[in-house]
């Protein structure tokens, strides 16, 4: 995945921010727009199933967020070592979250392009290692952008055996990326790119997760080439 292709999931994890979606022919949309506030566009477009979750962007969206002190099993195996986040997962499993997503899922689907920003993030990492263990013969590809750290150690190393095809994007030192912390467990996903402002051990900043601050960041390269 390289930068344009970035910059494009990029846009497309901030279009899952409105509720009224570009009309982007020939690709035909769906919308999830759940109960427990859980925001959803997936675009087919031929053997393409781009899925985008919105991030947080309500009080509901807040509670989930904040239920990081608990982690759960994640389908009931007890005998797994896999934890993950527990307002994440029971976000994702909503019966009018996840079944709608796996049935989009048709036999004419061979790629599924997976984003999201924020919540949208974490709920894109739940939603690709799902989707991967009960369709494996599907092309797989996540771009998460500000993606908080969803599970434990044991969860990141399936996950990653699992969707190699990963990019998780920091900008600058994005606070919601620093979140949950580590010392409780939970470990990141995904292969790391870092844009924007440089990185300072121990320094937070929550403006740097707005979504310009990641459009600007995977521009800079760009901007920075003089024009002939």
């Amino acid at each position: 995945m390289d930068r344009h292709a970035l910059t494009r999931q990029l846009e497309t994890a901030a279009l899952a921010y409105g509720n009224v979606q570009p009309d982007l022919p020939p690709s035909r949309t769906y919308a999830i727009f759940a109960p427990n506030d859980v925001q959803c566009f997936l675009r087919r477009e031929g053997e393409v199933l781009q899925i985008a979750f919105r991030g947080s962007d309500s009080l509901r969206d807040a509670l989930t967020d904040l239920q990081f002190w608990k982690k759960c099993i994640p389908y009931g195996n007890a005998a797994s070592k896999i934890r993950v986040h527990t307002g994440f997962i029971n976000a994702y499993k909503d019966e009018a979250v996840r079944p709608r997503i796996q049935a989009l899922v048709a036999p004419g689907v061979h790629r599924v392009r997976i984003t999201g920003h924020s919540l949208g993030a974490a709920l894109a990492v739940l939603c690709a290692v799902d989707l991967q263990y009960n369709f494996p013969d599907r092309d797989f590809e996540v771009a998460l952008f500000g993606c908080p750290r969803v599970g434990n150690a044991a969860f990141r190393d399936s996950y990653n055996r699992r969707v190699f095809k990963t990019l998780r994007v920091q900008n600058g030192n994005d606070a919601v990326t620093k979140i949950p912390f580590a010392f409780m467990g939970y470990r990141h996903v995904g292969v790391g790119l870092h844009v924007g402002p440089p990185r300072i051990p121990g320094r937070l900043n929550v403006r740097q997760h707005a979504l310009q601050g990641y459009y600007h960041g995977l521009l800079q390269p760009a901007l920075r080439t003089p024009t002939r």
